[in-house]
């Protein structure tokens, strides 16, 4: 789904957010208030009224900064998700095994969407999807894409080196991701779990980096040649 122009122009007005000039500053202080409010309240729970007035700021500078409180909504889903799906800052060293890597990154990336703001994020994020189906495009910009890449280079490497069989690593990592992070998070984010890594949850997902080479390793089965009928 390609992003919609008012979702980049959010972007764009965003991006400078942190300059020192005045109005700055006040783009600024009116996206830590809305944050602190969407969070809390809910898009639909959250009124113009009650930004403007918790930012003290008027009405008519509120909208020389932002069109819409629709508008203002997506900017927050943006600055969260730059603040809070960064690249990974510790890569995989590519000289250790295979497994160590997977693991590695499995653990760094439930650290990082296991934060309370990341998981704040998914929920507010998905309890309006139907009314702005284009921020989930914006979190797989900011998260999904940048974590796929990150394993598709490990399989690639693997392959390469001979340690597994040649498959499809894009599809494969994106099933690593499912068994490894994404269902574990899940908990997570519904509140089933919470975010620490004990020797248990460390354990099971050790496992899953295990079934998941065990097929990695494997070579392809050929299927038998069907057998002729025989004569009569």
């Amino acid at each position: 789904m390609p992003t919609s122009r008012r979702t980049v122009s959010v972007r764009e007005r965003t991006a400078g957010s942190t300059a020192p000039d005045p109005s700055a500053r006040l783009t600024k202080r009116i996206l830590e208030v809305a944050t602190n409010l969407f969070l809390g309240a809910g898009y639909g729970a959250t009124s113009i009224d009650t930004i403007v007035a918790k930012s003290r700021v008027s009405k008519r500078v509120f909208y020389a900064h932002f069109g819409s409180k629709a508008d203002l909504f997506a900017a927050v889903v943006i600055r969260l998700a730059e603040l809070n799906f960064p690249t990974l800052d510790k890569a995989p060293v590519p000289t250790a095994p295979i497994e160590q890597q997977l693991e590695q990154i499995a653990v760094e990336l439930l650290r990082i969407t296991g934060k309370p703001e990341s998981v704040a994020l998914d929920r507010m994020v998905t309890a309006e999807v139907g009314r702005f189906p284009e921020l989930s495009r914006i979190l797989y910009d900011f998260a999904g894409s940048r974590t796929l890449g990150a394993v598709c280079k490990i399989l690639d490497e693997a392959v390469a080196r001979g340690e597994i069989a040649p498959i499809d690593t894009q599809f494969a990592s994106q099933h690593f991701l499912q068994a490894t992070v994404l269902g574990p998070r899940r908990f997570i984010v519904l509140g089933l779990e919470d975010a620490r890594m004990t020797p248990k949850k460390l354990e099971r997902l050790r496992r899953g980096v295990r079934l998941f080479l065990d097929g990695a390793r494997s070579t392809p089965v050929a299927r038998p040649a069907p057998r002729r009928p025989s004569r009569p």
